[in-house]
């Protein structure tokens, strides 16, 4: 019965997982470029998708390019865009 209700339980949190996890998709937020004070963001990959369509390597980047640009790309989601 123990298990029954773990397992009830995890499922439960999954589904719930997936809900907002697809809710987070569908609204934009504003990357927190605060967090990057300077013009040169690390080489790792790390990506976001920019709510005009584009992949950026990292928020860092899409922070850079919003400046560089003058634009003001938010962040769709993490990962990269379905369409790249």
């Amino acid at each position: 019965m123990k298990v029954l209700t773990a397992l009830i339980c995890v499922s439960l949190l999954l589904c719930l997982s997936a809900v907002i996890s697809a809710d987070e998709r569908s609204q934009p937020r504003e990357a927190e470029c605060e967090k990057y004070l300077t013009s040169s963001c690390t080489r790792e990959f790390d990506p976001v998708c920019g709510d005009d369509g584009e992949t950026y390597s990292t928020e860092c980047v899409l922070c850079v390019e919003n400046k560089k640009r003058n634009q003001h790309v938010k962040v769709m989601h993490k990962g990269m865009c379905e369409n790249s």
